[in-house]
């Protein structure tokens, strides 16, 4: 999970820092001719101000992407923001000097990339919200977290962890906390994990905290790990022969 990969911008040609969606094995290049850009009104009315810099350009931008696989050839659109930024380059005299070159950011994706895959046993109702997540990632970090928090609660649910308490007929629901209170001994070595993403997706529901892109992808890397020991059926293999070898203070 490179997330300097998916922080980087790309140009209006060429390979994207991005993998398919699809396959996950081929790049994403902009398909050729379908990049177009222009400059925001409020962007091209600063070229009158006196104190007008490159820095104050801004762009909007769509273009196509396609799959560099070619027994895949998936297609994705892509739109976002941009500007333009100062390369420092030195000429054949030695002297140094400036180039102005354009940079585009992304902030949607169509279809959604994938962060990450989880393991092939996993519930629906958690990949389902981390599909959620990864399609808001680019566009609002913090909605992105708090469905990584809707997963774990469905996760919790799929484990069989109550979600309320009965008394006197009347149900009293449990917060996510208390649910985690409630896993089972085997799960003790990652309750701190499952904590770790509350934690990321309480801030990510209340509207004064705005989560940083590294902040989800802190959830993102927690909650893989969390579903392949719970999910990853090599993992429990693995454990189970340490287990085993412990008991028997040797081979099995």
């Amino acid at each position: 999970m490179d997330r300097k990969a998916y922080k980087s911008t790309f140009g209006k040609s060429g390979l994207t820092p991005f993998h398919c969606p699809s396959c996950g094995k081929g790049r994403l290049k902009v398909q050729q001719g379908s990049f177009s850009h222009h400059e925001t009104k409020s962007s091209r009315r600063s070229h009158g101000h006196e104190a007008f810099d490159f820095d104050w350009v801004d762009y909007v931008f769509c273009c196509i992407l396609e799959c560099t696989n070619s027994n895949c050839k998936e297609v994705v659109s892509s739109l976002g923001s941009g500007g333009v930024d100062q390369e420092y380059t030195i000429d054949e005299n030695g002297e140094h000097d400036v180039d102005y070159c354009d940079f585009f950011r992304p902030e949607f994706f169509h279809p959604h990339l994938k962060i990450f895959t989880p393991p092939e046993k996993t519930p629906e109702s958690v990949s389902s919200e981390l599909d959620v997540s990864f399609s808001l990632l680019f566009s609002d970090p913090s909605s992105a977290a708090n469905h990584v928090r809707i997963a774990l609660e469905n996760l919790l649910t799929e484990l069989r962890i109550k979600r309320f308490n009965s008394s006197n007929g009347k149900r009293k629901y449990l917060n996510l906390h208390q649910r985690i209170d409630l896993l089972p001994t085997k799960f003790d070595h990652v309750k701190e994990l499952f904590y770790a993403v509350k934690w990321l997706g309480n801030a990510g529901s209340h509207s004064h905290q705005e989560l940083t892109f590294d902040d989800v992808f802190d959830a993102y890397e927690i909650i893989s790990q969390i579903l392949e020991e719970v999910y990853d059926d090599r993992r429990k293999k693995v454990a189970s022969m340490a287990k085993k070898i412990n008991k028997r203070k040797g081979p099995r």
